[in-house]
């Protein structure tokens, strides 16, 4: 038997033997047919996700409103409570309560507060809570900081919209019209500007001079 028919010989006895592949092969990408995505089957019970505090059920029925509490331990003193809150309460929402309790025209000095750490306008309660157990019925408490709080500006706020509820203008107190420019004081308080915007003694004193000629000789 010559090589050549040995080797025929050996090669056909390979091809009725089945496909074994080494552990370390690898097939080409580029020439391999693919018959299809291949997806894990559904697994017989639901996933559970580790958290710090244990194993968190993701088919466990977590509840649609919550218990919350607005706090805050500094000027101002504030403790609100708002059963029944929504999850898909968004601390915007929360912001514009907070103004409406403590009277403020708007929230940009307001701040949210959860675990000590502001949150953005468009956060919803069930995105701050986060992968938290909860329960129903169960109170999350939220803290509130105000900017520049003063209940000088507070008081200022609630006394003009009284007036304006009320249809009540504002009339100034004191000398008024002729009287005023007839007074030695305000000539006095108007020199003082122009030289003050003016920045310049000689081109001040000569504005003036002139506004006070034409008012005299009018």
């Amino acid at each position: 038997m010559t090589e050549l028919s040995f080797a025929k010989t050996f090669l056909s006895s390979l091809d009725s033997r089945p496909l074994k592949l080494q552990p370390d092969y690898t097939a080409n990408p580029k020439t391999v047919e693919l018959n299809g995505p291949y997806t894990l089957p559904k697994m017989p019970t639901p996933f559970k996700r580790a958290t710090p505090s244990g194993l968190v059920d993701e088919a466990a029925q977590k509840p649609s409103v919550l218990n919350v509490t607005l706090k805050s331990s500094r000027n101002p003193v504030l403790s609100l409570s708002l059963p029944s809150t929504d999850l898909g309460t968004t601390v915007l929402d929360f912001k514009h309560k907070v103004a409406s309790k403590l009277k403020l025209e708007g929230t940009e000095k307001i701040r949210i507060l959860y675990n000590k750490k502001p949150a953005g306008d468009v956060k919803t309660l069930k995105e701050l809570i986060g992968d938290e157990p909860l329960q129903a019925g169960q109170e999350i408490e939220l803290g509130v900081m105000i900017m520049g709080y003063k209940e000088a500006d507070v008081a200022k706020t609630e006394d003009s919209t009284m007036r304006d509820a009320q249809g009540e203008t504002s009339v100034a107190q004191g000398p008024s019209g002729e009287e005023v420019l007839g007074a030695e004081e305000f000539w006095a308080d108007l020199k003082a500007f122009l030289m003050q915007r003016i920045r310049n003694e000689g081109k001040a004193e000569e504005v003036f001079n002139k506004f006070k000629e034409s008012w005299e000789k009018r």
